[in-house]
Formats: C-alpha cells, sequence, structure tokens
C-alpha cells in the first residue's frame, strides 16, 4: 500500500461529503424537467382551475421539497465507494440498491467537474464512463479535488502497468509540459454559439413549458392584446405584418442568446492540450493524451487518448459558413443512444478556420493526407428525390382535393413544388462526395451547412454494400460505413466502386494490427 493510498484511506468504504445532497437535488430536478415536465400539465391545469390555489400549491410544493430532500439525503447516506486491487466497488441506491464492480480496465475516461456549489469546499465531482455504457458508470460527487486527482492518476497508471508503484514512479508531465494546441477566445465562443445547432435546442427545451401552460397563456392573451400591439405599430395589415416580424426577431434574438450563452458556460476559458513525451522520448501519436479543461460556472476538466478517436467530424450550419469558421467533433465509442448525456459529452473543439481544422487533424490522427480528392454521386438521386419525395406525394394529396373542388389546376401544384425545390436538391446533391486515400477516407454532405467526417479505414466496423431495385436497374448502390462512433451512408454510387470500398476496408482491418480503441 502507497503512502498516497494510506494518506486517502481509499482502500477502506468511503462516503461522499454532505455537499453532496445538492448534486443529488441537481440531479433530480434535472431529470425532471427534462423526462417528466410534459407529464406535469394536468397537475398545473388542476391548480390553475382550483378554487383553493393558494392551499393546495402550498401542498403540494411542501411534499415535493420534503420529498426532494429527503431523497437526495438517503442517496448520499447509502453512497460508498472504495478501491479493491484493480477495481473500483461502488454501492448506491436507496430502494433498489446498487453494487457496481468497475475493472480498471474497462474504464475509458475519468473526467473532473468542479460545480459553483463545490468551489468554494474544494470539492469536485469524478466522472468514471466505461466502454458500452449509456452515460457515466459513476459519479463520485462532492469527493475533495486532492482525492479526485489522486483517483485519476491511480487508475490511469494502473491501466498501464501491471504493477503501481505510484510514489517511486516520476512525473513525466513535469518535465515535458502538455502542449496548447487549441484555444477559443470569447469571440470564439460567440461563433461557435451561432454556428452549432445549440440555437435549435431552444425549441427542444421550451416545448415541455409552452405544453404545460397552454391554457394559461391562451387566458392570459386574448384577440384583443395582440389587437392592441397591431395598432401600436400602425394597424391594419401593415401593423400586424409589422408585429409579426417582431416576434420572429424577438424570437431568432432569444435562440441565439441562448445558444451563445450556453458556449460560454460550457466553453469558457477552453484549453485543449496534448501530452506528446514520456520519459524523454516522443510517445507513439496513438498512445498520446488529449485533455480539455473549460467551463464557466462548472469546471470542466477531460481527457481522452488519441487512440479512442473513431472520426474526425468537421460541421458547421449557414451561418458558420458566412463566419468562415467550422466546429470538430472527435468521434469516440458511442453506445448508440443519442440521449442528452451522450451529446453533453462529446470531445468537442469550438470555432475553427479551415486552416486550424486541417493542422489539428494532422496532430490527432497518424499520417492523415492533407487532403483527400473526393467525387459525387449519381444524377439519380435528384431524379428519386424530385420524384419520390416531392412529385408524387404532392400529385396524390391534389387528387385527393380534385375528387372535392374537381379543379384541373390544382395538378399544376406538383409541378410548381417539384420546380421551387429543385435548386435545394441540386445543392445537397452536389454537396455528397465521398473520397478515399492511403488508409483514410472522407464523406461530406450538407445543404446550407456542411458535414465533413474523416476516419481510419481500419476501425471500421462492418461495411455493407445495399442495391435497391431502382438502384440495380442503374447499376448503383449504397455504401454503409458502421465506426464504433457513428454510420455513414453514400448513396448512389456505382456499384463497383461500392464493391472496391468495401474490398479495401475489409483488406485495411485484416492487415492493420493497431489497436482500433
Amino acid at each position: 500500500m502507497t503512502e498516497q493510498t494510506k494518506q486517502f484511506g481509499v482502500q477502506e468504504w468511503q462516503r461522499l461529503s454532505p455537499m453532496s445532497i445538492v448534486f443529488f437535488i441537481g440531479k433530480f430536478v434535472t431529470h425532471l424537467i427534462k423526462d417528466s415536465l410534459p407529464s406535469l400539465a394536468p397537475v398545473a391545469i388542476v391548480i390553475f382551475n382550483s378554487e383553493n390555489k393558494v392551499w393546495i400549491t402550498s401542498l403540494i410544493a411542501i411534499a415535493a421539497v420534503v420529498l426532494l430532500l429527503g431523497g437526495s439525503f438517503l442517496q448520499y447516506w447509502y453512497f460508498k465507494f472504495k478501491i479493491e486491487g484493480e477495481k473500483l466497488l461502488v454501492n448506491d441506491g436507496v430502494f433498489k440498491k446498487n453494487h457496481r464492480i468497475i475493472q480498471f480496465d474497462r474504464i475509458q475516461n475519468i473526467n473532473i467537474l468542479q460545480p459553483l456549489y463545490f468551489k468554494p469546499f474544494q470539492l469536485v465531482n469524478l466522472q468514471v464512463e466505461t466502454a458500452g455504457a449509456k452515460g457515466n458508470e459513476a459519479d463520485l460527487a462532492g469527493i475533495p479535488s486532492k482525492l479526485a486527482e489522486y483517483l485519476r492518476e491511480h487508475v490511469m497508471q494502473a491501466k498501464q502497468h501491471a504493477k503501481l508503484n505510484v510514489a517511486n514512479t516520476g512525473d513525466t508531465e513535469a518535465d515535458h509540459p502538455p502542449e496548447l494546441i487549441a484555444e477559443a477566445s470569447m469571440r470564439d465562443l460567440v461563433n461557435y454559439g451561432m454556428s452549432s445547432n445549440g440555437i435549435f435546442w431552444f425549441f427542444v427545451l421550451i416545448a415541455p413549458i409552452f405544453s404545460m401552460t397552454d391554457e394559461i397563456i391562451e387566458k392570459w392573451i386574448t384577440k384583443e392584446d395582440i389587437n392592441y400591439l397591431a395598432d401600436l405599430f400602425g394597424g391594419g395589415i401593415a401593423g400586424n405584418i409589422v408585429l409579426a416580424l417582431s416576434a420572429i426577431l424577438l424570437t431568432l434574438t432569444l435562440m441565439f442568446s441562448f445558444s451563445i450563452l450556453g458556449a460560454i458556460l460550457r466553453y469558457y476559458k477552453y484549453q485543449l492540450t496534448i501530452n506528446s513525451k514520456e520519459h524523454g522520448q516522443v510517445k507513439p501519436l496513438a498512445k498520446q493524451t488529449l485533455k480539455r479543461s473549460s467551463g464557466l460556472l462548472t469546471s470542466y476538466q477531460e481527457s481522452l487518448k488519441l487512440q479512442k478517436i473513431q472520426a474526425f467530424i468537421s460541421q458547421s450550419n449557414f451561418i458558420g459558413r458566412w463566419l468562415k469558421v467550422e466546429n470538430i467533433t472527435l468521434g469516440q465509442v458511442s453506445s448508440g443512444q443519442n440521449t442528452p448525456k451522450n451529446r453533453a459529452s462529446l470531445f468537442v473543439v469550438p470555432a475553427r478556420t479551415s486552416e486550424q481544422s486541417s493542422q489539428l487533424k494532422s496532430q490527432l490522427m497518424e499520417a492523415v493526407p492533407e487532403s483527400i480528392e473526393t467525387v459525387g454521386i449519381d444524377k439519380r438521386y435528384v431524379y428519386k428525390t424530385l420524384a419520390l419525395k416531392l412529385f408524387l406525394p404532392s400529385l396524390i394529396i391534389c387528387t385527393i382535393i380534385y375528387l372535392n373542388v374537381n379543379q384541373l389546376v390544382i395538378f399544376a401544384v406538383p409541378v410548381l413544388i417539384s420546380l421551387i425545390f429543385l435548386p435545394l436538391v441540386l445543392r445537397r446533391w452536389r454537396a455528397y462526395q465521398f473520397g478515399m486515400k492511403k488508409g483514410y477516407a472522407r464523406f461530406e454532405r450538407g445543404l446550407f451547412g456542411f458535414r465533413h467526417v474523416t476516419f481510419p479505414l481500419f476501425k471500421v466496423q462492418k461495411v455493407e454494400v445495399i442495391q435497391s431495385p431502382l438502384q440495380r436497374r442503374r447499376d448503383l448502390a449504397t455504401l454503409k460505413v458502421y465506426l464504433a462512433s457513428n454510420k455513414i451512408q453514400m448513396q448512389y454510387i456505382p456499384m463497383k466502386t461500392a464493391q472496391q470500398w468495401m474490398a479495401v476496408i475489409v483488406e485495411q482491418i485484416q492487415q492493420t494490427k493497431k489497436a482500433w480503441y
């Protein structure tokens, strides 16, 4: 047993700090807002329509506070953890007891977060991630920061050495400080907030609130109120148009403000560093480790080994293209669940220029080509989209309408719809590009924005070539590539090309002896 192990006593059962009760309260409230808020709408309606609103509201509030505080205290009380050999043991649960044994070799990442309410007490939340888990395997919330640092070092060293001797292990990082390879200024964070999809999460978050308070809003805002507001802008048709435009402008302002604020809260003082040397020697690229620190109210410290990167994804929306910035996501092994927790744990590098993106890619991916020439897909994609997704559905609808109104002019609508959307379909068709070079592949797609995915072929988990009846007539096919982080597909490419890709990928998987994860 080392001196540090004796000092922290982690081989005996440990409790969290009583301050973890605040964490459990926040965790419960967060789950309630994300998962159960719409189901509370009937309760809000009952309270609003009740004659004894104050009494019922007070009763429900007292019961909720008692359950929240009592449940959070019990979660803290029954939560214990310790280290036993090369295992992390965690016991928790109030009514349903959980006894988890987490082997060190299953642990993929250990992240340290410091919420605002932990900072005065020098406490942190240690998040343990394992392969295949939907979220964090364990949250050690409310432990001393020094203990968290020790646990992270202890686990990571144990994963690299059969026998750990922390007391005699030199601190190689002290001799070779991490190299800063990316950071984000306040301007970068504003650009990230405007060029990411955070603006659309504004509607996702407020939708349950609107559904819960729909009847209340209807009673508060009447037609007379709307007419009064329209009169303030001049009245009549012009006043209503100005009112509508003002509402749209206000909504857009709130969307962008929400996204920018979220970017600042999450990525304030963003720094990305890499540890490239050990014992005076440059480590192989796959063994080097990225470390990311950021956060305004909550401090985040996260790490990622380069060999765990499955894909280098650069993307942006139409505003990002105008700002000439793109946001980088380093694809990792995913459980396949598109949950908010998984989205929150994505390893993001915000607001890079194309030059910065290319430089970062060459630093993180071994022997990646500076550029990969790409080719487009067949024009049959345009015909299929226009015919099956636009013309045919609108023709069916117009036929039903014709049976009621008996106006032949209605059949001009499918043609007009196809012509109106033709430029967008052509734009999307041109954006579909794919290419392969020196063991790497690149897939591109987009409409107003873009999404470019670069990945090493030997990390592909599965590849499929699929041919629909329509594609078979033209000797075309769809190529589906499954990575541990996501699935990529390129449709309407020549069958011969798809088969060549499949052969090359299979050969790379068989011949490359490198670890894919």
